[in-house]
This record gives structure tokens, sequence and C-alpha cells, in this order.
């Protein structure tokens, strides 16, 4: 019995194979059906889909065989995957390569066979699909050879679908991860906001009112200073009521007036640039009143998020421009640099800027600048076309 040599390209074959993760899976009908409709189309007995491994020829479909898998030294197809047409014995008996391989002389008394390579997107021959008969036959008909290579190639289009299914649940996963990381991020936002609310309230609002009250009663003890301490009273309720629409400005709308659009993005960038020592320019072209609310709280949300993204990456200059006109667009750009502490939470917040623009049908480029700065540009279509 004479054993097949390796491909010329089997150790990159091998890789591909194992790409696809396709050894050792449960049976699954697709593959069992065709394996059915090779063995009809053949009128052969025996059928099978295989695919070679280092050293053994594994079955993910077989037809009137009991056996899983054989040894790679013992199988015929370790020669059909040598060449890339089909290949046909008429008389294993009068074959030397195979007149006294086991599975001709044994029980399954293999009289006949004929496969063809299964072929991989990236042009390997990982395995087969090949018929066998316990009856020499004379001829295998160009049609039926063709069934063969048909079938061959449903196959490898099952694999790649399979591999791609995978993929796709794979990244799906890791987009709900991410958008659970995202919520995660923005529930910590906003208990870091709740508190520095709460601080502010406490060191701030609570200390002037309690100088007020003092100032208040001094007034009643003391008639000639009265209108002093009167004075000092009314500076710091001016004060507290500054401080009050310094910290509103901090804090998310929920809903947008047209009119407001503008004036909520700038009084957060002020309040922004101020709290973290940052250069913000903002500038607009065109008018922004035609865009529903929806457009100016994803404006807002949008603008939230790259500047956290400008802050991790240590800018010190972020830009911000947008322009209305057919469409919305956007262009942020700033002078920081990316560092691996906080690429995973970069990525996180891009991917839901992504999320939010896609829901109004937008796009979203990441690139650099002919200076060397980050950039993120937007486009929105009009209110009319979402």
């Amino acid at each position: 019995m004479q054993v097949a040599p390796f491909p010329t390209d089997e150790a990159l074959r091998i890789d591909n194979l194992l790409s696809y993760g396709i050894l050792d899976t449960p049976a699954e009908k697709s593959f069992d059906d065709l394996a059915t409709l090779v063995a009809q189309v053949s009128k052969c007995k025996y059928a099978l889909i295989t695919f070679l491994d280092k050293e053994r020829q594994w079955f993910k479909a077989r037809k009137n065989i009991e056996l899983g898998e054989t040894a790679r030294a013992d199988s015929f197809c370790s020669f059909t995957i040598l060449q890339d047409e089909v290949m046909v014995v008429n008389d294993m008996g009068k074959d030397n390569r195979f007149f006294d391989n086991p599975y001709v002389t044994g029980s399954y008394k293999v009289a006949f066979y004929a496969g063809t390579p299964i072929v991989s997107v990236a042009g390997y021959n990982i395995g087969t699909v090949c018929v066998m008969d316990q009856t020499p036959k004379k001829s295998f008909g160009v049609a039926q050879q063709q069934a063969l290579k048909i079938i061959a190639r449903q196959v490898t289009a099952l694999i790649e679908l399979n591999t791609n299914n995978k993929k796709i649940a794979a990244e799906s996963d890791a987009i709900v991860a991410e958008e659970k990381k995202i919520v995660q991020l923005t529930l910590t936002g906003q208990d870091e906001e709740k508190s520095f609310i709460a601080n502010e309230l406490h060191e701030n609002f609570a200390q002037t009112l309690a100088a007020t009250k003092l100032y208040l009663d001094f007034a009643e003890q003391s008639k000639e200073l009265s209108s002093v301490f009167i004075k000092k009273c009314k500076d710091n309720i001016l004060q507290i009521i500054k401080d009050i629409k310094a910290l509103s400005r901090s804090m998310l709308p929920s809903t947008f007036d047209h009119a407001n659009y503008l004036g909520f993005i700038q009084e957060m960038l002020d309040e922004y640039g101020q709290q973290h020592n940052k250069k913000i320019t903002f500038k607009h072209e065109g008018k922004l009143d035609c865009y529903d609310s929806n457009i100016g709280l994803t404006l807002f949300r949008v603008i939230q998020y790259q500047l956290k993204n400008a802050h991790n990456c240590g800018a010190k200059k972020v830009g911000i421009k947008i322009k209305t006109s057919k469409l919305i667009r956007i262009e942020f750009t700033d002078d920081g640099s990316h560092t691996d502490a906080f690429e995973s939470e970069r990525k996180m917040l891009l991917r839901h800027i992504k999320t939010r623009i896609g829901m109004v049908k937008g796009q979203v480029t990441e690139g650099v600048t002919k200076s060397g700065q980050n950039l993120l540009e937007i486009e929105i279509p009009p209110a009319t076309e979402l």
C-alpha cells in the first residue's frame, strides 16, 4: 500500500483548515444532506465529506459508514488533495496504490472510488467530497464528476458561511459588551456628576447661605451697620444665583428648543474648558433650526463623548466646527496623543458615537489632519431624509 506524499503547501494548508474550526464539530443536516445527495447522484453505496488534518482524515458527513475518522496514511483522499480535478479509480483492486489497503481488503470492500478536492476560498485543498462502491465501475461520467465538483463548492460555501456567522456573532457579542461598558461608564459619570453637585451644594451654597444668615443676624443687632450687612446678603444671594446657573450648564438637558441648540453646546464647552484647563474653539456656520430636537441632543452627547476622548489623550487644544447646509458637518480636532491606558475607553466612546450617529443615518470618519492633529468628521443628513 502506498502512502500519499504531503502537498508542497502542507503547513499553510493545515493552518487554513484549522482557521475554519470545522474539525470535530457535531453533525449538521446541511452537510449530511449533501453526502446523501452525492451518493444518489453517483449511484454509490458510500459517500463522505472529509477534511484532512495532519495525521487523520476526519468525516464531517458520511453515508453508510460508521467510522468518524481514519488514519491519513490509510486514506484514499490523501491522494485526491494532491490534484485539482476529480480522481477516479474504477477498480481499487487493480490500482497499485490501493489494492492492499485495509478498506479495500477489509469489511468495507471498497472496489470503486471517485473524489474531488474541497477548495477553500484561499485556494487550499483542505478536504474532499468522495463516493465509493463495493463494485468496480467501468466509467464515471462527466455529469457525475461535475456533480461532485458542484457539491464540493457547496461545502466550501457552507464552511465559509459558518465561519462568517461565527465572526458576526463574536462581533455582536463584542458590541454588546462594549455597549454595556458604555452604559456603565455613563452611569459612573452620572454618579460622579451627582457627587460633584452634592459637593457644590454643600461646600458653596451651604457656606454662602450660612454667611448670609450671619450677616442678617448682625444687621438686626446693629442698626448703624445694617445697610452694610444687608448689602453683603444681597451680594451672597446674587452669587448663589450665578453659581446655580453655572452648575446647570454642566448638566445635560433632556430636550432642546430649536433656539437653544448652540447655546447649550456653547455653555457646556465653556464650562468644560474652565474645569479641565483646555482651550476649546467652537465655530458654527448656517442654520440649525431646520433639524429636530433629536439631532440637537445627538450633537450634544457626541460632543461630550469626544471631549472625554480628547481629555483622556492629554489634549490641550480642541477645535469643533459645525456647518449646516444640505448636511450637518461636524469636525473635531485635538492635539492629544493616544495612549494604551485609555485605548479601550476611547474605542468604546467612539463606538457609542457611531451608534448615535448611525441612529440618525449619519456617517463617522476618523483620521489625522495634515498638521498631525486627531480628526473626527461626522455627516448627518437633513431631518426630511431621516
